[in-house]
């Protein structure tokens, strides 16, 4: 084999070996975030209201004109990201099986890839109680505008106590208070929102989504549990202390809206090429996206306080 037909067998079959660690099923992220692939340099988005209520008409009267609200804008600038492997001449010559035995590394390109992105988007939540949304304050917060023309009305999405029953039913209650769009309608209560936690949680959310978490065997009580599949409980890892949050933090998403959104300018690819001055094979993994979320809508947070 000549050393072209070396980069050119290892691109293709590599590429494959990276891609496919990078789409393992424990990725969590594309079922929360809107996935969308734009080649632009900058992906914005503004935000348009629906229409409010409609108003009282009289015979032979016009009117009942109603101008949209402009929503807050957000604006997503993909940034690249790599990782790059090098092999000398030598490695190749000497050892027979360089391609088979690489493979490992191919690998490693998809994982950490992954690894990345899942950290990056578990971030727009773990940090949504100390960055600023679209809307000038936290993500998560008491004070969020009504609109951009209603700065006066306020909206609650933090919610607040540690993960248990009660902490659950008084969150339901925050949001049917505060699930508003910008012209005032309710926002219909999306069947199965997601309830999205850490790994240290997993003991009391199952404890109190299980269908028999009420139950009491030594009584007479058998109560049947209220929240049993009200919810789709998703464990995301890269919400643990170890990771991007913390071992308390909580959140109910309604990814259905698209407020949380992943775009893409372009996907993980694989490439190689020498260099015959240096006599050294090159591989590389590399990607351009940015993440975020456009509307506090998206989601109700707590930090388990």
């Amino acid at each position: 084999m000549i050393r072209s037909e070396v980069s050119a067998l290892y691109s293709p079959i590599y590429d494959e070996f990276m891609l496919s660690t990078f789409n393992e099923e424990s990725q969590i992220h594309p079922q929360i975030f809107q996935v969308i692939d734009d080649h632009t340099k900058e992906y914005k988005v503004d935000d348009l209201s629906g229409l409010g209520e409609w108003v009282d008409a009289n015979e032979g009267e016009g009117g009942g004109y109603e101008t949209p609200v402009l929503g807050y804008p957000k604006t997503f600038t993909q940034a690249k990201f790599w990782k790059k492997l090098q092999y000398s001449y030598e490695s190749v010559d000497q050892d027979e099986y360089f391609l088979l035995n690489k493979q490992g590394d191919a690998k490693q390109l998809g994982r950490g890839a992954r690894a990345l992105v899942e950290k990056k988007t578990a971030e727009v939540l773990a940090d949504g109680f100390s960055t600023d949304g679209p809307d000038g304050v936290y993500l998560f917060h008491d004070q969020h505008p009504k609109s951009r023309e209603e700065t006066a009305v306020y909206h609650d999405n933090l919610l607040s106590g540690a993960f248990s029953h009660d902490a659950l039913e008084d969150a339901e209650q925050q949001i049917a208070q505060n699930f508003f769009d910008m012209k005032g309608i309710p926002i219909d209560l999306i069947e199965n929102p997601l309830l999205v936690y850490p790994p240290e949680m997993r003991g009391a959310v199952k404890r109190v989504l299980d269908d028999r978490a009420l139950e009491q065997p030594d009584t007479t009580l058998r109560n049947i549990n209220q929240f049993a599949g009200r919810y789709k409980p998703v464990e995301w890892r890269y919400l643990s202390s170890s990771l991007a949050g913390t071992a308390t933090n909580w959140f109910i998403v309604f990814p259905e809206l698209g407020f949380l959104k992943i775009i893409w300018s372009a996907r993980p690819h694989f490439s190689a090429w020498i260099d015959d001055d240096l006599e050294y094979y090159n591989f590389k993994g590399r990607m351009l996206c940015d993440v975020g979320a456009t509307n506090w809508r998206c989601a109700f947070g707590c930090t388990g306080l």
